[in-house]
């Protein structure tokens, strides 16, 4: 093998729209079902991805996330679940809609949304937790992998999570990165040596 041909890739996908997607509530750890346009989106991003044979596939234990891995891999491939792929738990305001939480917790929702390095969670995770658990997946990806392209699915904030925490940016930037649903944003492991190749791509779904 030369160059790169032993590199790992990893392909992180977000879920398909969700029914509280759309009613603009948070979902966190809580869950709702994909919308008959999010299963759309996942079947195009299937038809993308088909030249793409995959050695691995993980989930969030979320069913909106499993429904989507199950979608992408279909029969090929037994789908692992692993909790350390969930989303960003959101303590109180899980399963509330966005305008009321704007009522009831302005301050620590206007942290969360535009200086989310002073946001503090009440019963749910800091961003930090959540690049803890990221990172550790993807080193477990790399000891358990030295080749191959692995297919993940996960969440908007955990996939943002593991982005800054590979461009080594503080939590402030969090937000930069557009992570729409059932976009992909494909990590490049060689050596351990982690890149970056595209984030947040949706262009198939045009």
């Amino acid at each position: 093998m030369n160059g790169m041909d032993n590199k790992l890739e990893l392909f992180f996908v977000r879920h398909g729209e969700t029914e509280w997607n759309r009613e603009g509530r948070l979902q966190g750890w809580l869950d709702s079902p994909l919308t008959p346009n999010g299963i759309r989106q996942i079947n195009r991003l299937k038809e993308q991805l088909k030249e793409i044979c995959f050695d691995a596939a993980f989930s969030s234990t979320s069913e909106r996330a499993f429904h989507t891995a199950q979608l992408l891999a279909g029969y090929d491939l037994t789908i692992k679940k692993d909790e350390r792929l969930l989303e960003i738990h959101l303590g109180s305001w899980q399963g509330k809609r966005i305008v009321d939480i704007e009522t009831f917790d302005a301050e620590r929702y206007a942290h969360y949304c535009h200086q989310p390095e002073k946001y503090i969670p009440d019963t749910g995770e800091s961003f930090q937790q959540v690049i803890q658990r990221m990172n550790n997946f993807l080193e477990y990806c790399e000891s358990s992998f030295s080749e191959g392209k692995i297919l993940v699915i996960s969440h908007g904030v955990a996939i943002r999570a593991l982005i800054i925490s590979i461009l080594q940016l503080p939590i402030n930037h969090i937000w930069d990165f557009e992570i729409d649903g059932a976009s992909v944003t494909k990590i490049v492991s060689f050596k351990k040596q982690r890149m970056i190749e595209y984030i947040g791509k949706t262009d198939f779904l045009e």
